[in-house]
This record gives structure tokens, sequence and C-alpha cells, in this order.
């Protein structure tokens, strides 16, 4: 196994500069796209507004935590709720500079490992936690094709035509890496073709050592996920309700605004299309999507939003629901650290 240790000192510096620098393009993107009477609109974010924005993005993170603490208990693992607090900030900083795909998972995990929970309950956690995803985006995914019927059609359309406009880039590469991985499954494929025969001993070893882990903390992620089958089924009610009043409590963000900018929307239709947004942005490969998402809510909210005032609501949107928890982030993890005298130390082994 090879393994990379954070600074965290490090990772914070960045993430300063990245908001500076994303706060500031942000600015410029609004002045170059929006005229300078709808600015106006910005007065109507009112002190009241601003706080309960505030109390919307920070929301989650307390729920979150909880249910680390949460499953932490069930699995007889120990952390407090101000550490489980802390591993969530922590996590969301780490994802800040990774695709939204990624996430701050792997550091997540690392935390927990460090605080000497078993490889199996990491697992079940990180496990569980994919699967309420996707739950998720599969109930978000079925409410756009009930509530917004037009908007699946179009961007389905969107994804026929790519593909039928690159089907020689895309079925090619894919055949050929789908015939690899199953002649290598049935043991088909000729000594020659075999890419491990080309790695290093040293990194076969680690291959194989990683394998072999991986083996023993399935193992135990079954054990886990038949004991809450059968005794946490209360637990997983109340995890996947708290996951849903995280979302909710961000897409509220965007209602929000709209009210303050004296918006009339379509209440239904405002969580529908942000669902899609966020589903999306699990493709967009920049670090937290950062591009991408201002032009897939741009496109999927299309005339759902007045159009001269589309830019201004993206970017203060994208300002709330990205910059400004990164940056609460970054406080909230130094204010923490300072109060506990010490950094993580987080070291992450891969294969």
């Amino acid at each position: 196994m090879s393994i990379k240790k954070l600074d965290f000192r490090k990772l914070i510096n960045r993430l300063i500069l990245f908001i500076g620098l994303g706060v500031g393009a942000h600015i410029i993107f609004v002045l170059s796209t929006t005229e300078k009477e709808l600015l106006k609109y910005l007065n109507g974010l009112s002190a009241g507004h601003i706080m309960l924005i505030v109390f919307l993005m920070l929301l989650p993170w307390t729920f979150y935590a909880f249910r680390v603490v949460m499953w932490s208990g069930f699995l007889h693992e120990k952390i407090r709720y101000a550490d489980a607090l802390r591993v969530v900030i922590t996590a969301d900083l780490a994802s800040a500079l990774t695709p939204t795909a990624v996430g701050g998972a792997p550091v997540k995990a690392a935390l927990l490992l460090n605080r000497g929970f078993a490889a199996s309950s990491v697992g079940f956690i990180m496990t569980y936690g994919v699967l309420e995803d996707i739950l998720f985006y599969i109930t978000g995914i079925v409410l756009a094709g009930i509530f917004s019927t037009g908007l699946l059609t179009k961007i389905g359309s969107g994804l026929f035509s790519f593909v039928q406009n690159n089907t020689w880039q895309i079925v090619v590469p894919l055949t050929i890496v789908v015939l690899y991985f199953l002649l290598l499954k049935f043991k088909k494929i000729p000594e020659v073709l075999r890419l491990s025969r080309y790695l290093p001993q040293k990194f076969k070893d680690r291959i194989h050592s990683f394998k072999t882990k991986m083996a023993t903390s399935i193992d135990g992620m079954k054990v886990n996920f038949n004991k809450a089958l059968q005794h946490g089924k209360l637990r997983m009610v109340l995890s996947m309700t708290m996951l849903y009043i995280q979302w909710i409590s961000k897409f509220s963000v965007l209602l929000v605004i709209l009210h303050a900018f004296n918006v009339d929307f379509d209440t239904i239709q405002m969580y529908v299309r942000q669902w899609v947004v966020f589903v999306t942005m699990l493709f967009i490969p920049t670090p937290g999507a950062s591009g991408g998402a201002e032009a897939s809510f741009l496109l999927i909210f299309g005339k759902s939003i007045p159009t001269d005032l589309s830019y201004l609501i993206v970017s203060v949107w994208r300002l709330f629901t990205y910059y400004f928890i990164l940056l609460s982030a970054v406080l909230f993890y130094t204010l923490i650290t300072f109060l506990m005298r010490k950094e993580e130390d987080v070291v992450i082994e891969t294969p």
C-alpha cells in the first residue's frame, strides 16, 4: 500500500486562494453579464434572508454528524458529536478540490480509521452512505419524470444526440475495455496481454495486499449490513429522513434568493430541477463541479426563472451553496482545531 499524508494547513491555504479566485470570478461574471439596473435586486437580500440562508447551509453539517454518531454507536464504535462534526467538516474541506463524484469520502474514511474504527465499520458507514445517496438521486429522477417530463425529454434528447454524434469514440474504447475484463475474468486472455505482467513486483505486492484487506473488510461489512437489516431498521429510516432534510435545506436556499429578488416561482419545479442539477454535477470532472454547475443550472432551469435575471440568480445561488460553505468549513475547522489544540493527522492508503 502507498501512504499519503494530508497537510491540512496547505489544503486550507489552497482553499482560501481558490475561494478568493472563485468569488472574484463570480463578481466579474455578474458585472459582465447583468445590466447595471438589475443589480438593484441585490438590495432585496435583507439581513433576514442572509441569516436564513446561513442557517439552511449549516444545518446539513449538524444532521450529517448526528448520522455518523448514530451509526457509530450501532456498530459499537466510540465518537463524540464534536469529533463527528469535525470529521464531516474536514471531509468537506478535502472534497472542495476533488470532482463531485469523488467528494471527501477517502478523507472521511481515513479520519474514522485514525480514530480507531474497525475497517468493516468504516466500510459499512461509507457504503451505506453511498446507497442512501443513490436512493436520493433516484427519487429526484422519479419526481422529475412526474412533475417535469419535458425536462427529462430535453436532457435525454441532448444525450442521444451526443452519443449519436460520437458513436465510434464511445463504442470502440468501451468495447475494448469490457472485452479485456471479460477475458481477464474467464482467464482467456493471453499472458502477453496481461497488464499485471509488466508491473514491478512491489506494485504487485501492494495490489495483492490491498485486495486481501478489502476482502476482509467486505466480509465484516456483510455482517454489519445483516445486523442493520435485522436490528437497525428504525435507524435506517431516521438516517434516510435526515439525509432528505439535509438536501431539502440546501435546495431551499434558491427559494430564499428568489423571494428576496421578488421573483414568482413554482416551488415543486424549483426543488425537482435542483435535484437534476446535482445529479448532472456528479459527472462534471472539475473540483466542486466548478463551471459545469453554473452551466447545468442555466440549462436545466431554462425559462423557469426570468431570463434577464438568470446570470445574477445563478451567481448568488452558487456563491452561497458552494463558496460560502467552503469558507465556513475553513473557519470552523480552524476554530475547532484551535479549541482542541491539535490538527488531524490523516493518512490515506491506496493500492
